[in-house]
């Protein structure tokens, strides 16, 4: 158990995050700026926290009030970076045994063999990272956190460098890979499609602090805030259900956006501030009254809408739901 309660006075705002992380994969989604990687490398034991505490297998690794701080070396938490920090001078191989150099050499080649055959990248071995893809690039930056037997890891935005064409693909290798694990593994992202396809549980994050933590279904179902709703992509409208005004939600896939008004009985006007592509859909993003998302399919996007255009997005009673955050 990957267990910590900390606080740091960041230029900002102040950070204050208490989270327990099984053997399981957590996801930390926020906007940038809010804290995220700063924590990480708290963890980590790069970056000192004000106060509090983190326990990692009933062992203190980091304890203000009574001055324990491990360093790096010591907590065994493998750190795997945004950019991944490989050595390019370096064969993969040795890029690898580079956390180990220290250990017996038996040892190092049987440590070697698990994670080269866990990650299968034995065809990698004697070329360097400006010779392989961003996706084995990613999985060689693991094996190396990995070599050290790490008690937990940490992975720092780790598909935030692969090109739009194959991050979907390299998104499910690496939730094959952290399945496997079975050990604490926190990652941080700004993309709630990573979240989702990556995370046992997703703790969203703002200003320094934990907003909610939950399943992907249930941040959908029971967002805690309009904060949370926006960032997973859900939408929230006021609208009269009954005879009463209320708050509702409904997911973009079942919104119909128009250029004309349809007359629905909810709709809503904006225009179009963001399209972006998510698999096999477009997300359309449209500002007006409130801020809402709709999913096209690739097909249904040959009508081809951009920045600025003015759209209406409707939505049928049967698919609006009442908005009922978890303490509701």
């Amino acid at each position: 158990m990957f267990v910590f309660d900390l606080q740091a006075t960041l230029p900002d705002f102040a950070l204050r995050v208490a989270l327990d992380v099984g053997r399981e994969t957590l996801v930390l989604i926020g906007p940038s700026g809010c804290g995220k990687s700063t924590l990480l490398s708290m963890l980590a034991g790069i970056r000192k926290p004000g106060e509090g505490r983190i326990v990692l297998d009933d062992e203190i690794l980091f304890d203000a009030s009574a001055r324990i701080d491990l360093p790096p070396e010591r907590r065994r938490i493998g750190y795997v970076l945004q950019q991944y920090a490989l050595f390019p001078h370096l064969t993969v191989r040795d890029n690898i045994a580079f956390g180990v150099r220290g250990i017996a050499a038996a040892e190092r080649e049987r440590r070697m063999r698990d994670v080269v055959a866990l990650l299968r990248i034995e065809a990698l071995l004697d070329g360097r990272p400006t010779e392989i893809s961003g996706g084995e690039r990613q999985r060689v930056a693991i094996a190396r956190a990995l070599v050290t037997q790490p008690r937990a890891l940490v992975l720092d935005e780790p598909l935030a460098a692969l090109d739009v064409e194959h991050r979907s693909r390299i998104r499910l290798e690496l939730r094959s890979i952290l399945a496997r694990l079975n050990t604490p593994t926190i990652v941080v992202s700004h993309d709630y499609e990573d979240a989702r396809v990556l995370g046992d549980r997703i703790a969203v994050m703002n200003l320094g602090g934990i907003v909610q933590v939950a399943t992907s279904a249930e941040l959908i179902r029971h967002p805690a805030s309009e904060f949370v709703a926006r960032f997973c992509g859900t939408n929230l409208v006021e609208v009269t259900i009954a005879g009463t005004r209320t708050l509702a939600a409904f997911d973009p896939w079942r919104a119909v956006l128009a250029r004309t008004p349809s007359g629905a009985q909810h709709e809503f006007a904006g225009h179009v501030v963001d399209v972006a592509r998510l698999g096999a859909a477009l997300r359309v993003h449209v500002e007006g009254e409130r801020s809402l998302f709709v999913d096209l399919h690739v097909e249904e996007g040959a009508v081809a809408y951009d920045a600025g255009d003015a759209v209406y997005v409707s939505v049928t009673a049967a698919d609006l739901r009442p908005y009922l955050p978890p303490s509701a």
